[in-house]
């Protein structure tokens, strides 16, 4: 599966491409599976069970490197290529990975925010690719964009315990972009987005993976407190190192 040239100017011009199905069913259990396999061990290791854990915990980092399942996701070649071809680079590697996890009756909205703006990065050469483990519905809390607002560039930070971003009347032009598991969605690091809370009666797991330029140098200045920081140990200016942030895919 190769990117169209129509596919790739939608992406220029909205800021976002659903793309699917990306996984057959079985990938998708699977990742369900290991992402069971976690959350078993880690509400163990603390002591509480699962259900608990999961009402205080709600996104989780690099697990490509806690289970071969998401190891192997994050270097598919064809999301990789895909992933390459909407940045403009020959090369790109993982920034990181994260789950995000919306329990029913049990999630909060995500507020309106870019993501670019919390990254070390030196520039927005960078895209998410947000895949969804269970049917992601505007009930269960489906990403929301706001198309083309990309293209105006990047605004501060949003602070998402207190901020709120209306659009007046713009707020006609969002966009509920529901998908089914197994579909994905790749977004613009400067893309504006936003997910409500789940208030159906399935969970809403999604999988994402950061790819940026392999070229890509490390700002710490453009974001002090990532957590991503700690795991850096080039100087300003420099390509990111390999070992935390891989190159893992090209371009076809």
């Amino acid at each position: 599966m190769e990117l169209n040239p129509a596919q790739l100017e939608s992406f220029a011009a909205a800021g976002y491409l659903v793309v699917g199905p990306l996984l057959p069913p079985e990938r998708v259990e699977r990742l369900r599976a290991a992402l069971d396999e976690l959350w078993n061990a880690w509400s163990a290791e603390l002591g509480v069970s699962r259900a608990a854990y999961c009402r205080v915990v709600s996104q989780w980092t690099n697990l490509w490197e806690s289970h071969p399942a998401f190891a192997e996701q994050l270097r598919d070649p064809v999301c990789t290529a895909m992933a390459a071809n909407l940045i403009g680079c020959r090369r790109v590697r993982v920034f990181h990975d994260h789950v995000i996890s919306k329990p029913p009756g049990q999630s909060s909205a995500v507020p309106w925010h870019q993501d670019y703006p919390y990254w070390p990065l030196q520039a927005p050469r960078a895209v998410s690719l947000w895949l969804a483990l269970d049917d992601a519905t505007p009930e269960s809390g489906c990403m929301h964009f706001m198309p083309g607002a990309h293209r105006e560039g990047e605004c501060p930070a949003v602070d998402f315990l207190n901020d709120s971003k209306d659009w007046g009347p713009r707020r006609l032009a969002v966009r509920a972009v529901p998908v089914p598991a197994g579909w994905g969605i790749f977004h613009h690091c400067l893309s504006w987005h936003t997910t409500p809370a789940n208030t159906s009666e399935r969970p809403r797991r999604a999988y994402i993976s950061i790819y940026m330029d392999a070229d890509c140098t490390y700002d710490p200045a453009h974001s002090q407190w990532h957590p991503m920081n700690a795991r850096v140990t080039v100087p300003p200016g420099g390509v990111f190192n390999d070992d935390n942030f891989p190159i893992v895919g090209e371009a076809p």
